[in-house]
């Protein structure tokens, strides 16, 4: 059983680190890409915007349609449309056309997160399902970190849209790995074989459940931790996708006339230090109080922006993804840690979905926020007024916001 349940675990975490990789490939060609067609910034924005919407689109399409068609086919069909739709966008031969299939490449990668974490509710238990879900979120963040330096590689030997059909060709390995490695964990049968303490819902709990969401969205929003909570990962979200994966690319490019390959190591650079700083956060996080690790790492992430905004070449570039980096891997997963806190028992379910989406509403507002600034005024003014967000953010947490950690 034991046996069944990590083969299981291990499986999903490949897939989704050969997804992330891919996610990652493109990443520092795709504003480049975009610009190709001829659109400003804040269209190449919309391209992260779409993407990011699709996803929330179908979050909750998604988790009826695991429970009609099964764990198993969605975690096949979620990775082969993504495939599908990346080699299409190597063949986009207009804007529209591109942005169409960023789209369904946001619905295939939200079909297989939502299975995934199905399936990961599906084989564990109370005592398992932290470290499990940690150990998932873990491989997704070093597939993200190889992606970016591996797809500027790609594009500077084979050219622009070459990361596109690598993209869709780890999208169709992924795709294979889960049709003949994955099982069916659907019936409670199924999942009591895999994981010891499966218990089975009555439906008329379920249909209790149902009836509570709203009172209890109601009721969370009027909770002033769970909200800064959730506004902080806001702008955290904001920036990664606004900052991060747009305008960094386009400003090393136009302002220090980098290659593909050097602001794929760029990127790669923050998320490198943010998985050194959360290893050690992740220990810190244990002794000290939540808000001297969320305020003080929100703080670095501004200051890191505001080097990002002034950077003249690589090396100072470099430095300031560092700084980000370690910023985002200090308050990132201590403000998921801080927003449980404030969740009872309950409320943990329909907490952490409303957590999500308001987190994800940063993902899409961020590209074409700062898209537009740029369009207006150049890469250092909306640079700087994501900094100030963050650090204003940051600063009423931390005056309004109380200490969960006891």
């Amino acid at each position: 059983m034991l046996r069944k349940r990590k083969e299981i675990l291990l499986v999903l975490c490949t897939i989704a680190m050969i997804m992330m990789i891919g996610i990652g490939i493109v990443s520092p060609i795709l504003p480049h890409y975009a610009r190709s067609f001829g659109v400003n910034i804040t269209m190449v924005g919309l391209l992260i915007t779409v993407f990011g919407l699709a996803r929330i689109a179908i979050d909750v399409p998604a988790g009826s349609l695991v429970e009609i068609f099964g764990r198993r086919s969605m975690l096949v069909l979620g990775p082969a449309l993504l495939g599908v739709a990346s080699f299409c966008c190597s063949m986009a031969r207009s804007y529209l056309q591109l942005l169409c299939f960023r789209f369904l490449q946001g619905l295939g990668s939200g079909l297989y997160t939502t299975a995934a974490m199905v399936m990961l509710a599906d084989i564990s238990n109370v005592r398992t399902r932290g470290p499990m879900m940690s150990f998932y979120q873990g491989a997704i963040l070093i597939g993200a970190g190889l992606g970016p330096t591996v797809g500027g590689y790609i594009a500077d030997a084979w050219g622009i849209r070459a990361p596109f059909i690598v993209y869709s060709l780890m999208a169709a390995l992924a795709t294979i790995w889960a049709y003949v490695k994955l099982p069916e964990t659907k019936s409670p049968k199924a999942a009591k074989a895999i994981c010891d303490d499966y218990e089975i819902n009555d439906k008329e709990d379920d249909v209790k459940q149902q009836a509570a969401i709203v009172k209890g969205i109601i009721k969370l929003f009027k909770k002033r931790e769970f909200l800064l909570g959730s506004l902080v990962t806001f702008s955290i979200f904001f920036t990664r996708t606004g900052t991060q994966n747009q305008l960094i690319p386009l400003l090393g490019a136009d302002r220090i006339g980098l290659s593909a390959s050097l602001i794929g190591t760029v990127l790669t650079i923050v998320t490198i230090f943010q998985f050194i700083a959360l290893f050690i956060v992740g220990k810190l996080s244990v002794r000290l109080p939540r808000k001297t690790l969320i305020t003080p790492g929100c703080i670095l992430l501004g200051i890191g922006l505001v080097l990002v905004a002034f950077s003249k070449n690589y090396s100072y570039l470099l430095i300031s993804a560092m700084v980000m980096g370690v910023g985002i891997g200090m308050a990132g997963p201590v403000i998921s840690a801080y927003v449980a806190d404030t969740l009872s028992r309950d409320e943990y379910g329909i907490g952490m979905g409303l957590y999500r989406a308001i987190s994800d509403i940063g993902f899409v507002v961020g590209p074409v926020t700062l898209g537009w600034l740029a369009d207006i005024g150049g890469f250092t003014r909306p640079i700087l007024i994501n900094a100030a967000f963050v650090i204003s953010i940051a600063c009423i947490f931390h005056i309004f916001a109380r200490e969960t950690a006891k």
